[in-house]
């Protein structure tokens, strides 16, 4: 089960939930995708943007809530960048 933690990424992302996650680089992500033959769900990458995270660690329910995060951590930035040009 993932720890409930405030984290920034390295690029000073606002993730709400500390996950198992592993932020990877895109060639990584691809070697992953390519030879990966095991791993707890069928999902071995998830991208967002240029961001690529090794989840093979990761139940399905643990994937959702972290794409969940991502997603939210990705709203809040663009409404925070809205707000600013007002």
């Amino acid at each position: 089960m993932s720890k409930t933690r405030t984290a920034r990424s390295s690029r000073g992302f606002e993730i709400m939930r500390f996950h198992k996650a592993i932020e990877v680089t895109e060639q990584e992500a691809h070697a992953i995708t390519c030879t990966s033959t095991s791993a707890v769900s069928n999902v071995v990458v998830i991208s967002q943007g240029d961001r690529y995270f090794d989840v093979r660690t990761m139940t399905e329910a643990e994937i959702k809530a972290f794409a969940d995060d991502l997603a939210r951590a990705e709203y809040a930035g663009l409404k925070a960048a809205t707000a600013h040009k007002h």
